[in-house]
């Protein structure tokens, strides 16, 4: 089990390249990928970005890349013919103006007669997926680590709905035997003449109704997937807050059904825990 949240960095320095990736993650219900820093390198953006696809299936991830070249090529390139012009009309523009400052190179770097010379896109994806490997592994480790931290959370959830629901079984028969003897005394309590065999049917039928039987079945194989998908491997997320939002329906049926304030108590305990479940799922990948 792995969290969405999480950081790593990777770093490498090869063909004349020192390349930085800082890779973050963040809580998403799908899987979105954010490549920042080679707006210039698209081919090497969407590298990146399928790597990072065949990795990860769920949440927010923002890789941002910082390089710079230390010997390979030429970092930046001379316009010449821009320079000699920018020059000429700098010179004209003071001549009009009575600025007698001279134009020197800083002038013409500031606009932009040395642009950057962007590098081969094969020559930077070397160190560049060095570093992104390395990211990945960093952030790997750390979604796993705070997964580990959800997962003894969700296990205590678990531990709480099988206390929870061994305590309903125990009270639901006997919420109904005294909800039906307190039927009994209420119809007695009237002394109006009643067809015996006709109440009986329809107690029978109000016991039906009211039984819960079907309910705590169903809640406790909620709860045995739960601890199935706890000690799994890959992405378990979406499952984890399925069954969070289905033991919350269960336990709302089974409230609208409790024949005593106990058992109804167990079913709010049993909702609030689903809650808990789902929250905590929210952050699995």
């Amino acid at each position: 089990m792995r969290s969405m949240s999480g950081f790593g960095r990777g770093q490498a320095q090869r063909d004349g390249y020192a390349v930085q990736v800082d890779l973050r993650s963040l809580n998403h219900r799908y899987l979105e990928v954010r490549i920042r820093g080679l707006g210039e390198l698209p081919g090497l953006a969407q590298r990146c970005e399928e790597r990072l696809r065949e990795t990860f299936s769920r949440g927010t991830l923002e890789a941002s890349v910082r390089w710079e070249a230390w010997g390979a090529g030429e970092p930046r390139r001379l316009e010449v013919e821009p320079a000699r012009r920018l020059k000429q009309g700098l010179e004209q523009l003071g001549a009009e103006l009575g600025i007698e400052e001279q134009v020197g190179f800083s002038h013409l770097i500031q606009l932009g007669a040395f642009p950057e010379q962007p590098p081969e896109e094969e020559a930077l994806w070397p160190p560049l997926e060095a570093a992104l490997e390395e990211a990945i592994g960093q952030l790997l480790r750390s979604r796993e680590s705070e997964g580990e931290k959800l997962r003894q959370a969700l296990g205590r959830e678990v531990d709480r709905l099988r206390g929870f629901l061994e305590k309903a079984r125990e009270e639901a028969p006997q919420a109904l035997r005294a909800a039906e003897a307190r039927l009994r005394e209420r119809l007695a309590s009237l002394q109006v003449p009643v067809d015996a065999e006709r109440l009986e049917q329809e107690l029978a039928l109000w016991a039906e109704r009211s039984d819960v039987t079907e309910e705590l079945d169903r809640l406790a194989a909620h709860v045995s997937r739960l601890e199935e998908l706890l000690s799994s491997a890959g992405a378990v997320g979406r499952e984890l807050e399925f069954l969070g939002q289905e033991i919350g329906r269960e336990a709302a049926t089974l409230a609208a059904k409790a024949r005593s304030v106990p058992l109804g108590q167990l079913a709010l305990q049993i909702r609030l825990a689903a809650e808990r479940i789902r929250e905590q799922a929210r952050n699995v990948e």
